[in-house]
């Protein structure tokens, strides 16, 4: 009898579920969108009951066949993290939940900071930084604006706890991800009492805190008749989405790393211990025994969508395709000639950041796919650059890049091209599904490991070689990148 493996990711602007054979074989995937609402500036608000009715309807759609939906024997899944979702006795939600990119606990990051200390306490505690969002200051929030919704609430959870409470009945929480709620000190894997005290709450309202991997429980029978599955089936806690991701491209051993390109480009570092002396945010990873460091350059892709938009365009107006952009920055050169850029949120030095976008060495000779290639090479130049901070140094493998920049051979080339490494690209997509199911298999014993799982389910792999000519010149050019970069930082620097 065939077994069949869930990967779910509860994302910010929708759910998506793959469906696997626990041979590795993909059997099916669905997709549902929610919204986001910002009832007043600065708040970012969503319902958690969309969540929970996208789970069901993603998994009933990849579970049509009721033989498939009986032999499901794991679920996983990967999460955003760092999103408060209050609940009552019931397990319904007192109000809609606040999400991690909710910035209205301006008040309360003041109050952290006179009533607990500096804001290092923060870091040093739960590997994420103080500031205007995420669970303590939320809740705090609650405490201050909501007293009634506050006295009604008795669980304060996250988006791991809440489908865990829905599906098994047990809010349980993962460490990958409990670390972003800043409630707990993630060195000991325990809640901390005065995160708590700030929060003005105590553990019994908190999840259970368990490790990615883990087994949760088993189906309640009203979660399985929802989902149409059986009470066999297995929940196996999840993890953070950045590491679930890197999970599901294959990043399971210390000096793995993975550079996820999108909107936003995050750097995930796998290493054997925790890295808080580079400032990086820091987990405990979805593989067991493992720390992960993050960091990101929020506008990398940002950065190439304003040139589409505004001066990548047609005779009509229209945004001039990904192809014809990479076709034409294939015959270009910008650095070689000059011409850097530096993207918004950019680094202006090793410790010194600036917030505006600029271009050097703009001349009359360059067009739009000159500063299309500028753009895509300073994008490359940020990301190396911040990886010399990291603690864990690239393997000999090379580094693995996802996400909308891996569709680009020209642009993984430069990637190549400048860290002078391997650039190993995933040839699948929704990463994400694909690490919470190899913690699917491994939690419910099909699989031996992480590794195991991984090459189970085949996922394959592209490779770019770093030109030895090329990653020569590249190697001067980074030096006179990083030159201007410092000066800028006497104009922007922050």
């Amino acid at each position: 009898m065939k077994r069949y493996l869930l990967g779910i990711d509860v994302g910010t602007t929708g759910t998506k579920t793959l469906l696997f054979c626990e041979d590795g074989v993909l059997l099916g995937h669905a997709y549902r969108p929610y919204g986001l609402s910002t009832p007043q500036v600065g708040w970012s608000e969503q319902d958690p009951e969309d969540w929970w009715r996208a789970v069901v309807e993603t998994v009933r759609e990849v579970c049509s066949d009721p033989e498939i939906g009986r032999n499901v024997a794991a679920i996983s899944l990967s999460l955003q993290g760092g999103t408060l979702a209050a609940v009552d006795a019931q397990g319904k939600p007192v109000r809609p939940a606040m999400v991690w990119n909710d910035a209205r606990c301006t008040q309360e990051k003041e109050e952290f900071l006179k009533e607990v200390g500096p804001a290092d306490y923060m870091y040093e505690t739960t590997g994420w930084r103080l500031g205007n969002a995420l669970l303590a200051n939320e809740i705090r929030w609650m405490k201050n604006n909501e007293p009634e919704n506050f006295e009604k609430t008795a669980q304060f959870l996250s988006v791991p706890d809440y489908v865990s409470l829905k599906m098994t009945g047990i809010a349980a929480v993962d460490l990958s991800d409990a670390g972003i709620n800043q409630l707990i000190d993630i060195k000991t894997g325990r809640y901390d009492e005065k995160l708590l005290a700030f929060a003005g709450i105590t553990e019994e309202k908190l999840p259970k805190l368990v490790r990615s991997g883990e087994v949760i429980g088993n189906l309640t029978e009203a979660a399985a008749e929802e989902l149409g599955l059986s009470t066999d089936c297995v929940l196996v806690a999840g993890a953070h989405d950045q590491y679930a991701v890197a999970l599901g491209a294959g990043a399971c051993n210390a000096g793995d790393i993975l550079i996820g390109s999108g909107t936003c480009w995050v750097v995930t570092a796998i290493g054997d211990e925790s890295d808080f002396e580079s400032g990086l945010a820091q987990s405990i990873a979805a593989v067991p025994g493992k720390w992960g460091s993050l960091w990101s350059l929020s506008s990398g892709g940002v950065c190439l969508e304003w040139l589409r938009r505004n001066l990548a365009v047609g005779p009509n107006g229209e945004q001039l395709g990904f192809d014809v952009i990479n076709e034409e920055v294939a015959k270009r050169r910008a650095a070689d000639h000059g011409l850097f850029f530096y993207p918004f949120a950019g680094q202006s030095s090793e410790t010194v950041r600036f917030e505006k976008a600029s271009f050097i060495g703009l001349d009359l000779s360059h067009d739009r796919f000159d500063i299309a290639r500028a753009i895509m090479e300073g994008v490359a130049f940020q990301v190396v650059w911040k990886m010399a901070s990291f603690k864990t140094k690239p393997s000999r493998e090379g580094l693995k890049l996802a996400g909308g920049a891996s569709k680009s051979t020209l642009w993984c080339q430069m990637v190549a091209d400048i860290a002078n490494l391997p650039v190993r690209i995933p040839e699948v997509a929704d990463l994400a599904c694909v690490g919470a199911a190899v913690l699917a298999g491994t939690g419910c014993g099909i699989y031996r490991d992480a590794e195991e799982g991984y090459e189970r389910l085949a996922v394959r792999e592209r490779v770019l070689m770093p030109d030895p000519e090329r990653a020569k010149e590249y190697a001067a050019l980074f030096e006179e990148y990083k030159a201007h970069a410092r000066q800028l930082g006497t104009v922007y620097g922050l």
